[in-house]
This record gives structure tokens, C-alpha cells and sequence, in this order.
């Protein structure tokens, strides 16, 4: 194992800075009781939500996704729920409870995008930009595919979300690292004019901090905030046995 770049505020500032935007703050003070977003744009409003726990890991998600199964009468002494093996019949009350983390992550980002614009004046693109660090249940595209839905039924605020994910899959000797960034339509009607700019630089910032974090591997700072691989999800309900394996990383020796 080696460590592994979290996507961090700071990371995200130093891509935003290179774009010529701004941290709000920057540029207005914080007013108590007043919601405000991340970022200025020259032409636009950005806010910032990064996820960082396994929402599979919590008992009341577990509860409510192993109800799931026994409603429905999908048996056995072990469930596969991977999201691509879960049955047709309760996938989309699955997602939406996969789902709950993001909920009030949007309904608040759509807040203060507002609230910003209003003091602001600014009425231009309102960006979410989502960073899944821990939702390692989700790999890029389904968290993606699942962000975006969640943004288009809970938000007229929001023209697009730009998603970042960081995958790291660890075998016994090979790692495969992958750092997606990719930008949707919510509520806009064309595509986003820093698009390129935004993906190009959040890819060369990342790339750097994997160089810096292969060249300095004992540094002990660099550790503390690597990111964790993707691992197993196992827990039990009822006698039944809730199963999402880590992806196989085959050996090259």
C-alpha cells in the first residue's frame, strides 16, 4: 500500500484559484444566520459538498435496505448487493435509500447558492461540485448517474454538477487508482463553458499529489490523510448475510 490524495477543500481551492474564481469569502464577510455558498465565478456561483462515510456502513441504512429484500421476498443465507445484482423489482426504492446521504447535501447547497446569487447579484451558472471520497459503495458512474437524478427531483437551483471520484482498489501487490471528473446537466439547457478547464485541472492537481505521495511514501502527514481502498461491505440481518465485495485485483507477479 501507498497513500493515496483525498480530494480536499483545500485541493478544490487551489483548482478554483487557477480558474480565476474566488472563495466567497474572499470577497464578502460571513453574515451570522446567512447561508453562503463556496465560491464566486466571474459568471457564476459554486458550492462545494464532499462525501467522506460509507452510507452502507450505518445501521439505519442496513436496516432499511435488508427491509427491502424481505418485503419483497428475496431470500437467501447470502445477499449480493452490489448495485448492479440488485433485483429489478426493488432497485428503485434501493437507490433511493442509497440516495439519503445527498438529499440534504442539495436541498442546502441549493440554499446557499441562492442566497449568495441574492446578495451577490451574481445570476449566472450554479455549480454543485461533488467529491465522493468515502461512498466507496459507489464507484464513479453509478454515483454519478444516482447524484444527478437526486439533483434534477430535489432542485431548480442547480444548472450542473460537477462529480469527482477517487477509486483505489488494492490487491496483494498491484493497485489501481482512478481519479474520474466529469460534469453534467442539471437544469441547464447547454453544456458548461469551463467544463474542459475544470476536468483538465482537477486531473493535473491530482496527478501531482499522486507524484508527490510516491516520492515522500514515509512521510508520516502524507499517511494521515490518505485515502482508505475500496473494501468489502458485510453486515447481517436476521440470519441473512448482506454482501458487497471490493472489486478483484488480479496479481502481475
Amino acid at each position: 500500500m501507498f497513500p493515496v490524495p483525498r480530494i480536499t477543500e483545500s485541493f478544490v481551492d487551489s483548482v478554483i484559484y487557477k480558474m480565476g474564481w474566488y472563495r466567497y469569502t474572499d470577497k464578502y464577510p460571513v453574515v451570522e444566520r446567512q447561508l453562503n455558498a463556496d465560491y464566486l465565478t466571474p459568471d457564476g456561483i459554486a458550492e462545494l459538498k464532499i462525501f467522506e462515510e460509507e452510507g452502507l456502513l450505518k445501521k439505519e441504512h442496513q436496516e432499511k435496505l435488508s427491509a427491502l429484500y424481505e418485503e419483497f421476498l428475496v431470500t437467501g443465507d447470502e445477499v449480493d448487493i452490489e448495485i448492479e445484482n440488485v433485483p429489478e423489482k426493488i432497485l428503485r426504492a434501493f437507490e433511493n435509500q442509497v440516495a439519503k446521504p445527498f438529499q440534504n447535501a442539495i436541498k442546502k447547497s441549493s440554499k446557499q447558492i441562492r442566497q449568495s446569487s441574492a446578495v451577490t447579484g451574481n445570476t449566472g451558472d450554479k455549480i454543485i461540485i461533488a467529491v465522493n471520497n468515502g461512498f466507496s459503495y459507489l464507484n464513479a458512474d453509478n454515483f454519478e448517474r444516482i447524484f444527478v437524478a437526486r439533483c434534477k427531483r430535489d432542485s431548480r437551483s442547480i444548472d450542473y454538477a460537477a462529480c469527482i471520484t477517487v477509486d483505489y482498489h488494492q490487491g496483494d501487490f498491484d493497485a489501481y487508482i482512478f481519479c474520474t471528473t466529469r460534469v453534467h446537466q442539471v437544469n441547464a439547457k447547454k453544456a458548461w463553458h469551463c467544463e474542459d478547464e475544470f476536468v483538465n485541472l482537477v486531473g493535473k492537481k491530482f496527478n501531482d499529489a499522486m507524484t508527490i505521495m510516491m516520492q515522500d511514501q514515509l512521510n508520516p502527514s502524507l499517511w494521515e490523510g490518505s485515502l482508505e481502498p475500496v473494501k468489502d461491505i458485510r453486515f447481517e440481518r436476521a440470519g441473512v448475510k448482506y454482501v458487497r465485495e471490493a472489486p478483484f485485483v488480479p496479481d502481475s507477479r
